[in-house]
């Protein structure tokens, strides 16, 4: 049970972690409720020892500028970015090598396909979509795997995360691209590549560096392969960076993902720490521009939100759902049902009510609308 300080309201569904309901958030003096949130935050992220905000060091100081997402962090020879990922003294010291188009820090495994990814219910590997240009055969691709990249590192602060290990930063991570492209491609059972974390934007011109390769690699040994490249992340990146990927999806018959946390600026920001500006942003500019240019049966882009108990309930999905149908009302659109991790352990699976509820909502303005996790509504 959390209690709301500002509202003195006592629920299950209100986070201990958070101690403010969705209705104060919204509705509260701002200035009060943002310092509630940042110093939430703050507290978090001590524990990370990770920055509390973006570092913006003033310019006789600063060693390194970053613009790859967002936070666009300016950093002094103390500082650390807000990814955790760049630290000049680090760096200079030999400890923790930045990482670049060259090196990246990954962890990768092989997923049987179909896997159980969010956009499973579309993706060629499990629907045969695209067959037999994007899928190797009719119906799910048993037998074949996707190389699942699970990058270090975030640009948001999401306090729900179920993949917080992103934090956990060690050079035993750092890869070297052209090892890891040969290794890649050296398994003829792989016929696809999806990247997720953390969030890839911290560590983008690694993860187009390293498409790049393994499509030259496979390109020179002469046979037709098809190896479709996935991004999933938050939304946050830089923009010409994130176009390429972009093309490089729709080229290979791949997909992009948008993780669309909320609408509401000021959940988002409560829930995850920043802006979701540039996400709406940038999913709006990369859906106008390319989605439907491959054909019906392959969504070149789709999204994605977490239901997470009352905070992000009907309303925030139908905001969701009605920006992404003002953009084209055939972009998949899938809601995953929640379950207790990170700083929000405390809360309980999705309940049902709240799961039918977003669904329907979400149903009247998208013709592509999935449940996922549907299977964890049996424990709520």
């Amino acid at each position: 049970m959390g209690t709301c300080k500002f509202c003195n309201k006592t629920d299950k569904l209100i986070s201990r972690t958070l101690n403010i309901c969705r209705n104060c958030i919204l509705t509260k003096d701002w200035n009060h409720v943002k310092s509630h949130i940042l110093s939430v935050h703050n507290k978090v992220r001590q524990l990370e020892e990770l920055p509390e905000r973006p570092p913006k060091a003033t310019n006789l100081n600063v060693k390194l500028k970053c613009n790859l997402c967002l936070n666009e962090c300016s950093l002094s020879a103390d500082d650390t970015s807000y990814c955790g990922l760049r630290n000049f003294k680090k760096n200079k010291s030999g400890d923790l090598p930045l990482p670049s188009k060259l090196k990246g820090y990954i962890h990768g495994y092989l997923d049987n396909n179909p896997t159980n990814c969010c956009n499973a219910w579309f993706c060629p590997s499990g629907t045969s979509s695209g067959y037999p240009t994007y899928s190797v055969k009719e119906g799910p691709e048993f037998g074949t795997y996707s190389y699942a990249a699970f990058f270090y590192g975030c640009t948001f602060d999401c306090l729900f995360c179920q993949n917080w290990s992103h934090k956990r930063i060690s050079k035993k991570r750092l890869f070297d691209v052209e090892t890891l492209a040969n290794q890649i491609v050296k398994n003829k059972k792989i016929t696809c590549l999806c990247y997720f974390g953390g969030t890839p934007e911290a560590q983008l011109p690694f993860s187009i560096n390293l498409a790049e390769k393994i499509l030259e690699k496979i390109k020179n040994e002469g046979e037709k392969r098809i190896f479709r490249i996935c991004w999933e992340w938050n939304g946050s990146g830089n923009r010409k960076l994130v176009e390429k990927c972009m093309e490089i999806a729709i080229k290979t018959g791949g997909n992009i993902k948008f993780d669309l946390k909320s609408f509401n600026k000021k959940l988002n920001l409560a829930l995850c720490g920043v802006s979701n500006k540039r996400t709406l942003d940038n999913f709006k500019f990369l859906a106008e521009n390319y989605f439907g240019t491959r054909g019906k049966e392959m969504p070149e882009i789709s999204a994605c939100t977490l239901m997470v108990p009352s905070y992000v309930n009907h309303e925030e999905v139908e905001q969701i759902a009605q920006f992404i149908s003002n953009i084209n009302t055939k972009i998949p659109y899938s809601l995953l049902v929640f379950h207790g991790d990170y700083q929000m352990r405390d809360l309980p699976i999705t309940p049902r009510k709240q799961a039918e509820k977003c669904l329907e909502v979400a149903k009247n303005y998208l013709e592509r609308v999935n449940l996922g996790n549907k299977f964890l509504l049996g424990f709520s």
